[in-house]
């Protein structure tokens, strides 16, 4: 009675092991914070790459940004980024950058950096996607 006791609950903790929630890659959010996620532009899902750090500043009269990408999974994922300028109106400044490609390494992370065309841009967005390794 008592080893069937022991099996029973063996076998409780095994289903319940088996069963419990494991985050995927699509269930991780792009964005460490609101104001970080305010600034993203996603097409589609990161694949477990999150933006947990951005920073910006005006250098010589040129905005300068800064962005801290932290792939979560233990899988290599590919990134493409673009930065897209904006004055303080809203409307696109320049012509728009190409598409930056950037592989992150599983639990890895990877800095990147944009400069903005000229004084007259004031904010920013970025403009990702990525695709598993």
């Amino acid at each position: 009675m008592l080893k069937n006791a022991r099996l029973i609950a063996i076998s409780a903790v095994l289903t319940a092991c088996w069963m419990a929630p494991v985050q995927a890659a699509n269930d991780i959010p792009n964005a460490s914070s609101a104001g970080i996620a305010a600034k993203l532009m996603v097409r589609g899902t990161l694949e477990g790459v999150q933006v947990v750090d951005l920073r910006s500043q005006r250098r010589n009269d040129v905005m300068v940004v800064q962005a801290e990408m932290l792939n979560l999974t233990d899988k290599d994922v590919r990134v493409y980024y673009r930065f897209r300028w904006t004055d303080a109106a809203g409307m696109q400044v320049g012509d728009g950058e190409v598409w930056k490609p950037l592989t992150i390494l599983g639990r890895q992370s990877q800095l990147i950096k944009g400069t903005a065309y000229g004084p007259q841009a004031s904010d920013f967005k970025i403009e990702m996607s990525a695709e598993p390794r």
